[in-house]
Order: structure tokens, then sequence, then C-alpha cells
């Protein structure tokens, strides 16, 4: 238990710093000691771009499948045995 909350004190902190150096967050002292935060607006949507995907195209090609036959007294014909 009290591992779980180190570490989640520590991915705090690493996040904090992360924010503050890519310029998300700015920390300011002023001349008294006081300290202000800002921050920059994030803004979030989406955008029209071209992007290559990969398409997946059906066609028909004859493979070998596996087939198991049966024989003997009690084998149904594979018509009759397929029939729907």
């Amino acid at each position: 238990m009290l591992r779980t909350i180190l570490l989640v004190i520590v991915l705090l902190i690493v996040i904090a710093i992360a924010l503050v150096s890519l310029g998300v967050v700015n920390l300011r002292q002023g001349g008294d000691g006081t300290v202000s935060i800002q921050t920059r607006d994030v803004e979030m949507g989406t955008t029209t771009t071209n992007v290559e995907i990969p398409v997946v195209r059906m066609e028909n090609r004859t493979v070998e499948v596996p087939a198991i036959g049966v024989t003997g007294d009690n084998a149904q014909a594979p018509a009759a045995a397929n029939a729907q």
C-alpha cells in the first residue's frame, strides 16, 4: 500500500515537471515571495488531413484446403451430408 502511494506521488511530480518543462504551466515568483501559476489554453478537436490507410481487398483464389473423407458402410454421400 505504501509503495502504491509513493508511486502515485512520484508520477504526479514527474507529470508536473513535464508540464513546466514543456511550457504548458508557467511558474513565476513575485518580488514579495508570492508564486503565480499561469497556464496556456489547450485546444482539442479534429482536423482534416490526407493519410495513407491500408485497405483490405477481397479476391477469389483457388487454394488447397484440408478435406476429410469417410469410407465404410455407415458413410453418407457428400452431397447429402452438406445439404441445407
